[in-house]
């Protein structure tokens, strides 16, 4: 008589990866409102009657708001749950973007814009309950990779929407272009609040085999005692931590923000003012694209050697110092050459090798952050939006200050070369907040 075989284990339903598809939906979604400005500088000062300095303003305030929210709008999203505050702050930011597509005025689109700022600060802190809720700890590092790309992938796509719909070569004055990037936000809002669920348990279509997967990869609680806050605050390597991000961040800013203007008004200078703005803007795009590359390869390179040495050193420190070394020597021929197609070729080989810093540094909150680990990278972030406010605001008052772009381009490659010396400090091994 032959022996009874066991009814095969089902198999885990996998919609804690649709989930993760909501979120790549929604990180695309708000890049394309946040950098929706940088392409459309030019039509937005002739028609408010503004100059750069004022754009530069409302970039100021959008990042030092999106940078003093993201700790009140965490709160909101852990009290009344990432599903309603996420659909919320969604509907918030959309309508925010169109009150800066309907603004008469300079100040209304700046008010406008701190508002988008406040919206979206919420997003990550939102991301980051979710992915702790649905996805196993070993998949969260890949999950935050992938979110990464697609913020980058928002933000380059944006510029290729501007080129082709903005008129007079497109169907769309600046006001119209802002009312359609506003809409994919309420959509995804109503949506996502139908569909989404706070827990794997609390969703229908998640069977009890997938719910036992996260719950079991979710991994074992650490041990280690919470530092007080002051041991926290007072600690050396969060204070590198937030200085590297304060200037790695700038610096992409003037990427994402300011870079399709200087082509305009530097090598791009010698076209009709429709031809310029359309060929800035497709070039724009190319060092973001980029990034979106560098980002994933940089964060598998960090993981294979920390895999092959056993060295948070070599795979956190050693990957980001080469990273941003290599990143300073590629900007350098910018100065020389005059052509934007063989300068284009330069910032994205510079945002390419850059973006290998970018998962160093998330990885390198998780490795040191222990049980402040929210404090360690909400402060590490925050002081990143500190950063891309300050050098969003700067650029035009140093060209107008030096007469020239040269001035900002030296300082987009100082600022790259001061995150380096940070990490040549950084102690990888040491928990932040605990005594030597």
């Amino acid at each position: 008589m032959s022996p009874v075989s066991e009814p095969p284990k089902p198999r885990p339903t996998r919609v804690r990866y649709y989930v993760l598809a909501a979120l790549c939906v929604v990180t695309v979604i708000n890049y394309v409102q946040r950098n929706s400005v940088g392409g459309l500088v030019q039509p937005i000062v002739a028609d408010l009657r503004t100059d750069d300095e004022h754009i530069g303003d409302s970039g100021l305030w959008f990042f030092f708001i999106y940078a003093v929210f993201q700790i009140p709008t965490g709160i909101v999203a852990q009290r009344y749950g990432p599903r309603r505050a996420l659909a919320a702050y969604a509907v918030g930011w959309s309508l925010a973007t169109i009150g800066m597509a309907l603004a008469g005025e300079i100040g209304g689109f700046i008010a406008f814009r701190g508002l988008m700022g406040a919206m979206q600060a919420g997003i990550f802190p939102c991301a980051t309950l979710i992915m702790t809720a649905w996805l196993p700890a070993s998949q969260r590092a890949f999950a935050s990779a992938v979110l990464n790309s697609c913020m980058l992938v928002g933000g380059a796509a944006v510029y290729n929407l501007t080129a082709v719909l903005l008129a007079p070569n497109g169907p769309l004055d600046w006001r119209g272009l802002l009312v359609v990037y506003a809409l994919p936000g309420f959509l995804f809002a109503a949506w996502f609040c139908w569909w989404f669920r706070d827990a794997p348990e609390q969703h229908e279509s998640v069977n009890q085999a997938e719910r036992d997967l996260i719950a079991a990869g979710r991994g074992p609680a650490s041990e280690k005692a919470r530092a007080t806050v002051w041991a926290v605050v007072l600690s050396m390597p969060l204070w590198l931590i937030c200085l590297q991000q304060f200037m790695r961040a700038g610096g992409n800013r003037f990427v994402d923000q300011w870079l399709s203007r200087y082509l305009q008004l530097v090598p791009l200078r010698e076209l009709d003012e429709p031809s310029r703005l359309a060929v800035a803007n497709q070039l724009a795009s190319f060092p973001q694209y980029a990034g979106v590359v560098g980002g994933l390869i940089g964060g598998l390179f960090s993981d294979a050697v920390l895999r092959r040495t056993g060295s948070r050193r070599a795979a956190r420190n050693g990957v980001a110092v080469v990273s941003l070394g290599l990143t300073v020597l590629i900007y350098l021929p910018v100065f020389a050459l005059p052509g934007a197609y063989a300068q284009i070729v330069f910032f994205a080989a510079a945002s390419f090798i850059a973006a290998f810093a970018a998962p160093c540094a998330y990885a390198l909150t998780m490795d040191v952050g222990g049980k402040n680990l929210p404090v360690v990278f909400g402060a590490m972030n925050m002081f990143g939006n500190f950063g891309a406010a300050t050098i969003t605001w700067i650029v035009p008052r140093l060209n107008r200050w030096t007469g020239s772009w040269e001035a900002s381009l030296i300082m987009l490659v100082s600022i790259h070369a001061v995150a380096l010396v940070c990490w040549l400090f950084i102690n990888p091994h040491r928990t932040v907040g605990e005594r030597e």
